[in-house]
């Protein structure tokens, strides 16, 4: 095996973040919790502050600061969960289960209902920005009890704050992020606030891992916690990623006819995590031609052997899960991504990508700040 690739390993991942934060507060946990933040927990500060930096891994972050603030303050190195992706990684963030238990295995899933992949978190048709016939079939299908709620459950005295540019509390920026968890510490009461920036992970796919504007966001980024973290008092500051990301090249399932004729639907999930809904009589044909084309650079297996393999974590599976995960799923472990077109003729043309199983991709920093 690769000696890049790297699996997934739940007893070492951020899984146990938000399952330490709800046995901090009383709340029933669903995993094994971590005894680094758990010691750190039992302080018994008075705000404790999740902020996530999306695809800021160890590798980033080690590659373009690893003598700033935050290195400096990384305890642990981390699992992200599988696939390492915003949708399945901040979901478990925000729910304490794992994929398999809460359903969000990608950024896009086919739903029978709709007879449409369907964009997770927008809503979209998969490769449009039209709506979905029922652009909230995601939520209706995959609903989940958030850690808000399961706090408020345990003390209705704590107050629950999101901090993101979907949250109550708006962002475009990181500095802006920085702000908000200011002003609610110097609020008066028990707070969690969950705070979520979308950078470094657009520069990254955009211009690659190394490229300078990446190294700016990641300098910006330990400047900006560290002033932040000099103007916080009883609080605990947590700082991790959903994910990392590879350097990839990027490949369209339109260029290979011959693997794209034995699909019956848009190729859904991930690029480097992919599901495959066949057409029946491509059954038997389609892991032969998949072989000869990918072989070297992703695992092949049907979805079925990938939920029992535990990729997508333990626990009671959620009971559509096996309608989401398609036929066959190709897992990533070399530096190619397999996307289609949009609906205009476009390709992404990202530069690098994860949701597959090289440790660059899966391996995330957890930096505590205790003040």
């Amino acid at each position: 095996m690769n000696n890049h690739v790297f699996f997934p390993d739940y007893k070492n991942s951020i899984l146990g973040i938000p399952n330490s934060i709800l046995s901090y507060y009383g709340a029933k946990t669903h995993h094994a919790t971590l005894p680094v933040l758990d010691e750190k927990l039992s302080k018994g500060y008075r705000n404790i502050v999740l902020l996530v930096l999306d695809g800021m891994g160890v590798d980033i972050l080690n590659t373009h600061f690893k003598d700033g603030f935050l290195a400096e303050n990384c305890v642990a190195e981390l699992s992200s969960v599988y696939p390492c992706t915003t949708t399945s990684a901040l979901t478990t963030l925000e729910s304490g289960l794992t994929p398999i238990e809460h359903g969000w295995l990608g950024w896009s899933s086919y739903f029978k209902e709709v007879d449409e992949c369907v964009d997770l978190f927008t809503g979209n048709i998969s490769g449009t920005e039209r709506a979905s016939k029922n652009s909230g079939i995601a939520w209706q299908v995959l609903a989940y009890k958030n850690l808000f709620e399961q706090v408020k459950e345990a003390d209705s005295s704590v107050e629950c704050c999101r901090v993101s540019s979907f949250g109550e509390y708006k962002t475009k920026t990181n500095e802006e992020v920085c702000n908000h968890i200011e002003k609610l510490c110097q609020k008066d009461g028990r707070k969690y606030i969950y705070a979520y920036h979308f950078h470094p992970d657009r520069d990254i796919h955009k211009y690659g891992r190394n490229d300078e504007r990446v190294k700016a966001d990641i300098v910006l980024f330990d400047r900006q916690i560290e002033h932040l973290s000099r103007k916080l008092t009883d609080t605990l500051l947590i700082v991790t990623a959903d994910h990392g990301l590879t350097d990839s090249e990027e490949l369209l399932i339109e260029n290979f006819p011959e693997i794209g004729e034995c699909l019956a639907k848009r190729l859904c999930r991930e690029a480097r995590s992919i599901s495959f809904f066949i057409k029946p009589e491509f059954m038997d044909i389609f892991p032969k031609r998949w072989e000869s084309e990918f072989g070297n650079d992703f695992i092949l297996m049907t979805g079925q052997e990938a939920l029992e393999k535990g990729f997508f974590g333990s626990g009671k599976p959620h009971n559509r899960v096996k309608d989401l995960i398609g036929d066959y799923v190709a897992i990533a472990t070399g530096t190619r991504s397999l996307r289609s077109r949009n609906e205009k003729g476009e390709a992404k043309n990202f530069k690098a990508d994860h949701a597959g199983l090289r440790r660059e991709e899966m391996i995330v920093p957890l930096i505590l700040i205790e003040r």
